[in-house]
């Protein structure tokens, strides 16, 4: 008896072993169910939201809400249909035949009190999807589901919380003097930085030049395979300046597919500390007609063509506005070789040397033309960091300079956000059209107008399609 009790005992405790010690569920396999049941559940609070847009005539309010839940839930049909869709062969596609209103309707003053009940509905959906989103992230991370977790955080990103602290470190951005730099910016700015430390620093130059012999001075002098540099700073400051240039030539070849040896002549630089200095340089520049003298010395400094060369002063700015002049000139000498164009179009010829800066440097501070007296207002955007959400802000804000004002303006015209555009235009092409740039300027060094060589490149139909592709670029980048 006591015997069968044990042996029943035993039993009992082995099968409760069994039943209290299963193998707990493989987050692998969780996770998806997981996600899949969150984006649904997101996705219907979207429709809600859409539906009360609907009901307020918010048609613009609806349509969004409506794209948001498509985007979680894509079988959601409630959604793609208000979108304007309908189902074929298993796949949503947009309906000819479907009427989706996407503006709001009624006076602008009768749509105020909606407006505002809807942005407090938002918010408190937001709210309750966030603290859901952020959990199933804590979750991934807590078990191991490194990618799956930069999923959820791109969700946030993408449409909740573009600031958010955690979703942007998990996808690798950083901050810089409280400004978020992404990963695709640290990298090219570390390896910008790398090449400037490795560049060539020159040797002295003791003989004395043509500009000392012109005016009198004694300038420090350095010269390296591709620069003669020289100026009235120490020899130190002067290695700075031949190692920026370099590495600006030598970024210049690698971007635009050159061999290491292309285009050998040197370039001469001049690096000079006031106004007065300069405009004493001019003074004495045979280069110059005495009728452009005047309008030369109210420049920050120029380039000539043949032979290569450029002058600049610092004033009253710090040295590494020197740096990134020599940078910005250098960048501008090297195109005009490579391009053999007669006239650069502005947006390139500024936008180009912004590109380069930025990445050598981590700068922007050297201007061909005083923006401060051209449309647009003051010259407070020398923090290239800030450019991409500026361009942002401009699209969402309708304030998006027109494009072909832009890239048909001249020089003068540049207003500080179309030379910002002009930068991001430049981006757009370096980074995902670089073949089809070179053969749009190739079909302006032939003589064909910038749109003309633009539609033949690219395959668009104008300026109007180049702009929203670009605006796409910025949606999906920036």
């Amino acid at each position: 008896m006591i015997k069968r009790v044990g042996i029943g005992a035993a039993v009992f405790g082995f099968l409760a072993m069994g039943v209290f010690a299963q193998t707990p569920p493989d987050p692998k396999v969780e996770w998806p169910k997981k996600w899949d049941a969150l984006s649904k559940k997101v996705a219907r609070e979207h429709i809600t939201l859409a539906k009360f847009g609907l009901s307020k005539k918010l048609f613009e309010v609806a349509f969004k809400e409506y794209t948001r839940a498509a985007a979680l839930d894509g079988e959601n049909a409630e959604a793609q249909k208000g979108l304007g869709r309908k189902l074929e062969n298993g796949v949503w596609v947009d309906d000819p035949a479907a009427k989706v209103k996407k503006l709001n309707e009624g006076p602008v003053a009768d749509q105020q009190v909606p407006l505002a009940e809807y942005e407090s509905k938002k918010k408190a959906a937001t709210d309750k999807a966030m603290k859901e989103f952020e959990g199933l992230a804590d979750w991934c991370e807590k078990n191991g589901l490194k990618d799956e977790a930069k999923q959820v955080w791109k969700t946030v990103l993408d449409g909740y919380n573009a600031d958010h602290e955690r979703a942007r470190l998990a996808h690798g951005w950083i901050r810089d003097n409280g400004r978020w730099v992404s990963p695709e910016d640290v990298a090219k700015r570390e390896a910008g930085a790398k090449k400037v430390a490795g560049a060539s620093e020159g040797e002295p130059v003791t003989a004395q030049s043509d500009v000392e012999q012109r005016t009198g001075w004694k300038l420090v002098k350095r010269k390296s395979d591709h620069f003669y540099l020289e100026g009235n700073y120490s020899d130190a400051e002067m290695i700075e300046l031949v190692k920026a240039c370099e590495a600006a030539r030598s970024a210049f070849l690698e971007t635009f597919e050159l061999d290491v040896n292309a285009f050998p002549s040197p370039i001469h630089g001049i690096f000079l500390h006031t106004q007065q200095e300069y405009e004493l340089y001019v003074d004495k520049d045979p280069a110059i007609p005495e009728r452009d003298k005047k309008s030369y010395k109210a420049f920050a400094g120029y380039p000539t063509y043949r032979p290569m060369s450029f002058v600049g002063w610092q004033g009253g700015r710090e040295f590494a506005y020197m740096k990134d002049y020599g940078t910005h000139e250098t960048i501008h000498l090297m195109f005009w070789q490579w391009a053999g164009l007669k006239e650069i179009p502005a947006w390139i010829f500024e936008g180009l040397a912004y590109w380069f800066t930025d990445r050598l440097l981590k700068t922007a501070l050297a201007f061909c033309i005083a923006m401060e007296t051209s449309a647009g207002g003051g010259r407070a955007f020398e923090n290239v960091l800030d450019w991409k959400n500026m361009v942002k802000v401009s699209i969402k804000d309708g304030s998006d300079p027109d494009i072909r004002e832009t890239m048909e303006g001249r020089l003068n015209t540049l207003s500080i956000k179309k030379a910002i555009k002009a930068w991001s235009l430049v981006d757009f092409m370096l980074t995902k059209n670089k073949a089809k740039f070179f053969s749009f300027i190739a079909d302006l060094r032939s003589g064909k107008t910038q749109e003309e060589a633009l539609k033949n490149a690219l395959g668009i139909k104008g300026y109007g399609e180049l702009d929203a592709i670009w605006e796409k670029y910025v949606v999906d980048n920036y």
